[in-house]
């Protein structure tokens, strides 16, 4: 027995301590590839287009390696490779130099690879999760940890040498990669049997009308992680401030993640995203009007209440509700809202939009939209039983699609 209890300890550290380097990677990179792109001299429109690449390529991409993994014999040997590859062609943007279209190359080939990394972590640890070796909510808090730790440490970096964004971030891959390899196998649960066709998932109507309201936030958010940065340097704020915002924006999500069960049990599904669609009006409302290097740290400590309820929301979703043959799939689609569609949008649109009217009209844009899909899908949820049924039943039977 005490055996049993040291592996499963072991393999918590050894799965916390990748989600930590995973974050950390994605929080050296995104957080602050736009200003290496305005470094080298583009424009907002041209910044807007390369950040939402990702998603673009997402959208391909990540149903792609959806089936994959679930018709592998293990999906941890896609991510390995996914995570091996991501490391190696993330130069390529250096090595890019300033040609917009050879960056716009460089960013897809990377990207092809990146976007499957998060998304593919979840469906290997929330299957652990679900036999008892590991605990979702709490490695996720350690790659919230990683994200802001890196955070701060790349502000500081960055600041005195942004090109040192790629050797970074190549490194922290690297070495989660090392460890990803010591990670529990996972099977794909398609892997020689009938396959099922994705074109299921989108049978299931609640999860439509989550994908629905989670896209119009998730564009709101794809415009300020694009270019968040550049609007805080242009109102005076440091990018060491932007670095501390960052981090305070991570840590903000602890008590989210900690104490996810109890507050989904507490309040439901609906009513969780209805007040994230408040903070989402707040914060956005508060970037148009009052953003200084004394106020950005108050804004960031918002970020709690935004993109992680929709991630650990339907994530529990799926992974509750969807097929085993489709639970890998259904999380890249989680992705692809969260992190894809409504990133392209926000990033290209966003770009267009704030060229010409600047990036204040642009938040108030972004709180008009906010507050308005919030009370459509307070609407929505009064009139869909099923889905509050689904949002207040933390233990209810899984349904498949």
């Amino acid at each position: 027995m005490l055996q049993v209890w040291t592996t499963m300890n072991k393999i918590m550290m050894q799965t916390s301590l990748f989600y930590a380097l995973i974050y950390m990677s994605t929080g050296a990179f995104f957080s602050y590839i736009s200003v290496y792109y305005t470094e080298i001299g583009l424009g907002n429109f041209e910044v807007g287009i390369l950040t939402s690449v990702g998603a673009v390529i997402g959208l391909i991409a990540q149903p792609l390696w959806g089936i994959i993994s679930d018709r592998s014999r293990y999906k941890n040997n896609v991510l390995v490779c996914c995570i091996l590859l991501a490391a190696l062609s993330v130069w390529l943007v250096q090595w890019s130099g300033i040609s917009f279209g050879l960056l716009l190359l460089a960013m897809v080939v990377f990207s092809f690879f990146q976007v499957a990394i998060n998304p593919l972590s979840d469906a290997i640890t929330l299957e652990l999760s679900s036999k008892g070796i590991v605990k979702f909510s709490g490695v996720r808090t350690f790659g919230s940890v990683g994200y802001a730790v890196m955070s701060v440490l790349a502000g500081w970096m960055f600041a005195r040498n942004i090109h040192s964004i790629f050797l970074v971030t190549s490194v922290v891959m690297f070495v989660s990669f090392v460890i990803s390899l010591l990670l529990p196998k996972v099977e794909g649960h398609q892997n020689g049997k009938k396959k099922v066709k994705v074109t299921e998932l989108f049978k299931h109507r609640p999860l439509m009308v989550l994908y629905t309201y989670a896209f119009i936030l998730s564009s709101t958010l794809g415009f300020f992680f694009s270019f968040h940065a550049i609007y805080s340097q242009e109102q005076g704020v440091s990018m060491e401030i932007i670095g501390l915002g960052i981090a305070i924006g991570s840590i903000s999500q602890f008590p989210f993640m900690i104490w996810f069960d109890w507050i989904f049990r507490r309040f439901g599904m609906v009513n969780i995203l209805l007040f994230s669609g408040l903070i989402h009006v707040i914060r956005w409302l508060l970037y148009a009007t009052a953003l200084t290097p004394q106020t950005v740290v108050i804004m960031w400590a918002l970020h709690g209440g935004t993109y992680i309820l929709f991630y650990l929301c339907l994530s529990h979703y799926v992974n509750e509700h969807v097929m085993k043959e489709l639970k890998a799939t259904g999380l890249m689609f989680n992705s692809i809202i969260l992190l894809g569609a409504g990133k392209i949008v926000g990033a290209v649109l966003g770009g267009w939009y704030s060229s010409r009217f600047g990036f204040a009209s642009a938040f108030i844009l972004c709180t008009v939209l906010s507050l308005a899909a919030t009370a459509a899908f307070w609407w929505v949820s009064l009139r869909t039983p099923l889905l509050r049924t689904f949002a207040k039943e933390r233990h209810a039977p899984s349904e498949s699609v």
